[in-house]
């Protein structure tokens, strides 16, 4: 197990450093995969995440003779991550230990740990503005219905910063949690929940009142899932992915486009196998 850099422009590796060390339980681990790497926008940096260490790397690209990598302890296992609105802030989910791990990008040190829940797993996450907590941040999680939330303002809301706010109950475990500046919604999955009903079914939440407002069965396809959902670029639009996981039906999934403000169907793209991420 390693991470390679490579040349941007001809993609020729550089360097190749292996992630093999020693966990935060102090035992030597031989396959320790990288989970993730995310860029850091305000230091020539990349946040490593090393899965079974239970550590993030912030490597320093700006001299690879000399390479600085610090090597942060949080909790195993590391995943699915994202930045606070600042985009200083790491927050990461470690799915083993029940929390959001959130680090530093700038001082490149560990900040807080937060017991959310059973498996959180945000994906890509979601930052929001809550009305009591201020800036907030929240995640979805493999092992429960719930979606947890909480501050991650340190600067402008000190007393709520990495400090749960509050908590909303699903009908399943999920997988991606989304929302938009522009939207008074946040959406959830519920992929992993055995019930096609509630499989097949997301949930919106309202920003104000913290409550689920709408639950929109997105598909009734034999073995079909609804999984992650992602806004278009104004904030207009939610696009939520159909796997097709029927014997022969692969081929059959579909991007289901929802209006961002009335929560009704606008659209259906068909024929697609097995669609998951939309980016914009």
């Amino acid at each position: 197990p390693h991470f390679v850099i490579m040349d941007a422009v001809t993609l020729e590796p550089l360097k190749v450093v292996s992630t093999r060390g020693i966990n935060v339980d102090g035992e030597y681990v031989n396959e320790a995969r990288v989970a993730a790497v995310y860029n850091t926008p305000h230091a020539p940096t990349w946040i490593v995440a090393v899965k079974e260490l239970g550590q993030l790397w912030q490597v320093d690209y700006s001299d690879l003779d000399n390479l600085r990598i610090e090597q942060i302890n949080s909790h195993k296992y590391l995943h699915d991550g994202f930045f606070d609105p600042t985009q200083r802030y790491f927050q990461i989910a470690a799915n083993a230990s029940d929390r959001m791990e959130i680090m530093d990008s700038v001082d490149r040190k560990f900040v807080a740990s937060i017991n959310t829940g059973k498996k959180p797993h945000p994906g890509p996450g979601a930052n929001w503005v809550d009305s009591k907590c201020g800036p907030v941040a929240g995640t979805t999680h493999l092992g429960e219905g719930k979606v947890a939330v909480w501050g991650n303002d340190p600067k402008g809301s000190p007393d709520n910063a990495w400090k749960i706010c509050y908590s909303v109950e699903t009908d399943g475990p999920g997988l991606f949690i989304r929302t938009h500046e522009n939207s008074k919604y946040v959406w959830a999955d519920q992929t992993k929940h055995p019930e096609p009903e509630i499989q097949q079914t997301v949930v919106v939440i309202d920003k104000k009142t913290r409550k689920i407002v709408k639950r929109i069965r997105v598909t009734e396809m034999e073995k079909a899932v609804a999984v992650h959902q992602e806004f278009n670029k104004a904030g207009t639009e939610v696009w939520v992915s159909v796997w097709a996981r029927g014997a022969g039906d692969r081929d059959k999934g579909e991007i289901v486009v929802y209006d961002a403000e009335t929560l009704e169907e606008k659209a259906r793209i068909k024929g697609l196998e097995t669609p998951t991420g939309k980016f914009n």
